[in-house]
């Protein structure tokens, strides 16, 4: 026996699959003291920090936040899992 709301559900889950997702619209660089960053959010939420012209060394997570909190209008949700990753900053949660 087929439950009621079976057809309903297929219905919707097969629109849904039309229905393409449209990425974020690349922002300007942030600008902080003449320095600029490049700022972007990753489809898991989490805010990707990277300077232009010099790229963060390990120890420049206080500059990056800076740059993440700009990013994110209020603030950036940091936290001990944030990472350095090559040349860029992860601020793993994301904004606030």
């Amino acid at each position: 026996m087929m439950h009621p709301g079976f057809p309903l559900t297929l219905c919707a889950l097969a629109l849904s699959a039309c229905a393409a997702s449209v990425p974020p619209l690349p922002r300007a660089p942030i600008v902080l003291d003449g320095v600029s960053y490049n700022v972007a959010k990753r489809p898991t939420g989490a805010v990707e920090v990277s300077r232009i012209g010099r790229p963060f060394e390990n120890w420049e997570g206080q500059e990056a936040r800076r740059a993440a909190d700009r990013f994110c209008v209020t603030r950036a949700k940091t936290s001990i899992k944030d990472r350095f990753q090559g040349s860029t900053w992860l601020i793993v949660e994301g904004c606030a």
